[in-house]
């Protein structure tokens, strides 16, 4: 009982996060299937290779937002003073920030599942095909976790939009190295194939992802715990 009366508050505030910025999910979805019209053709399938750059550049554009997004949460929230009021009943700081990455969690679900979707559409349906979107979409989906949680993380620290810059250099920047440690990058990791469409998960890179991310929100609720979010910051 105790375990589910936790989760309750943690989903209900992660909905909370989606309904306040339902306009620009709704946007961020939409927006492989408009780039994908542009290649669409009634007559034959587009090329492989047109597909999958525009599929490299929306895996990008995927994890830039999803880190915006989840390093100006908290910035948001004490602008609006939601976070008082939030904070004032029977949640924790902690719970409170996994609400923040949940939500965040489910923009890059909805978006990766729109990109897999989309690269079926332009491609034709198959099983390698399908292989490919379910690889595109668990990839794109952990590597914006575990960069949102790091920008998460660096927001208590710094300024929303310089936290999601610094975010996005620590995840992206290694994609310039010839080899990649799956522990200290795993979202370059992840990152690494989409310009070839390829159709393999590397389960390693997945659970690192994964398993960092809900270590870095530990640390930035630590920190987190001892910010006053009563100042103003107007």
């Amino acid at each position: 009982m105790t375990t589910i009366a936790t989760r309750i508050p943690v989903l209900l505030l992660a909905k909370s996060f989606l309904r306040q910025n339902r306009w620009l999910l709704l946007a961020f979805v939409a927006l492989p299937l408009l780039l994908g019209a542009f290649l669409w053709s009634p007559h034959q399938s587009a090329s492989r290779q047109d597909v999958a750059e525009m599929v490299q550049q929306e895996m990008f554009y995927g994890i830039a937002v999803v880190t915006f997004l989840a390093s100006s949460a908290i910035y948001n929230e004490k602008r609006s003073r939601r976070i008082i009021g939030v904070l004032s009943k029977a949640v924790s700081r902690r719970q409170y920030l996994l609400a923040l990455l949940l939500g965040s969690a489910y923009f890059a679900l909805a978006y990766f599942a729109s990109v897999g979707i989309t690269t079926i559409w332009l491609v034709g349906v198959s099983y390698t095909v399908l292989k490919t979107a379910l690889a595109l979409f668990v990839r794109g989906t952990l590597a914006s976790l575990w960069a949102a949680a790091l920008g998460m993380f660096l927001s208590t620290l710094l300024y929303p939009f310089f936290a999601a810059a610094v975010a996005l250099l620590i995840a992206l920047a290694p994609l310039g190295f010839k080899s990649v440690n799956m522990f200290f990058a795993p979202a370059a990791v992840l990152m690494r194939g989409s310009d070839d469409l390829v159709n393999v998960m590397p389960f390693a890179a997945l659970l690192s992802s994964l398993g960092e991310s809900f270590v870095i929100l530990v640390l930035a609720a630590q920190i987190f715990a001892r910010r006053d979010v009563a100042v103003s910051i107007e």
